[in-house]
């Protein structure tokens, strides 16, 4: 009889750390959108679970340049 190896315990689920998103966004209240900045790789899978923190009519938009986003904080910071 073979013993089997223990189940490592491995999880892909975002911790939630109270109410912080653990990415770079931006809250534009006056157009009611949020913007994440995601470069590259998957983390713009579990913007739905983050846009839940957010009032309903608030839309969800990601940016894949620094310089946009740069540009979009700059924006923001205006009005």
């Amino acid at each position: 009889m073979t013993k089997r190896p223990k189940p490592k315990n491995r999880t892909n689920k975002l911790k939630d750390s109270g109410s912080s998103i653990p990415i770079n966004h931006l809250v534009n209240d006056a157009d009611k959108v949020v913007y994440f900045l995601i470069e590259s790789g998957m983390a713009y899978l579990a913007i739905g679970n983050w846009m839940k923190r957010f009032p309903d009519d608030y839309k969800g938009v990601v940016v894949k340049t620094k310089e946009t986003f740069g540009k979009l904080r700059k924006e923001i910071q205006k009005n």
